[in-house]
């Protein structure tokens, strides 16, 4: 009964607790996601299949338009106070999601999109104007990120794509040397 009420009574708990705990947990809760996502792939080919959308690129595009549509006042509603570091990680992972499952022109466009939209919530909200030169390194850095995150995607699907071709050209390949090697 003691313990009961006890628990009951409100008090100030006066414990430690470590700085890097809240950046460790945002960081896992991100990876979480991220790892989640990548099996968004599998929905992304069947709704343009559904949807008889062929081009990549168009799909490309409605999806970062989507996620921007999406994105953007959630961030604006959560990081309003604080608009900056947090702020522009949930268009990276759009980014990099775009430039995983469509092309890279999609992934320039919802970056395009992330930065105006990062300019218009930084002080003073609303106007467009960037003041200081944290905030204007702070963009920098995301941009020049975001342009390295789709350069190597990008690159990684394209040798991707070159070593399944070399593959399925080595596999036609040995039935044909077997073939000629027992007519001979």
């Amino acid at each position: 009964m003691l313990a009961a009420l006890t628990m009951a009574l409100p008090r100030f708990a006066h414990a430690y607790v470590d700085p890097g705990t809240g950046s460790m947990i945002w960081q896992v809760a991100a990876a979480a996601i991220i790892g989640c996502m990548f099996y968004v792939k599998r929905v992304a080919a069947w709704i343009r299949n559904r949807s008889r959308l062929r081009s990549q690129r168009v799909t490309g595009f409605l999806f970062a338009c989507a996620f921007a549509l999406i994105a953007s006042p959630i961030t604006a509603t959560l990081f309003h106070d604080h608009p900056f570091p947090r702020f522009n990680d949930l268009f990276l992972v759009g980014i990099v999601l775009t430039a995983y499952l469509f092309t890279w022109e999609g992934s320039a466009f919802l970056l395009l999109i992330a930065l105006l939209v990062s300019a218009w919530v930084l002080p003073p909200a609303g106007s467009m104007r960037i003041e200081s030169f944290a905030d204007w390194y702070r963009l920098a850095s995301f941009g020049l990120l975001s342009v390295f995150l789709i350069c190597l995607i990008t690159r990684m699907k394209a040798r991707q794509t070159a070593e399944s071709a070399e593959s399925l050209s080595e596999q036609r390949a040995v039935p044909m040397h077997g073939i000629v090697a027992s007519a001979e």
